[in-house]
């Protein structure tokens, strides 16, 4: 007599609370920090694709000089 001891159900519902429910939020804090350091990054890179330095009369892109120093 093989009989089981819980319902299948009451296993099934089990099983899945094992695993924890998925909640994907975070602290305003850290979106915010997120945010800032991602308009920073951009801002560096925006800065060393359009900005232009004058050396010796000679007008040359930021990121041009940059790799040659």
């Amino acid at each position: 007599m093989t009989k089981e001891l819980f319902r299948k159900e009451a296993i099934r519902h089990r099983t899945r609370a094992l695993f924890g429910d998925v909640v994907l939020a975070a602290p305003l804090s850290t979106w915010i920090i997120t945010g800032l350091l991602l308009v920073i990054a951009v801002g560096l890179v925006a800065f060393g694709v359009l900005a232009t330095i004058e050396i010796d009369g000679v007008r040359i892109p930021f990121w041009q000089w940059a790799l040659t120093q």
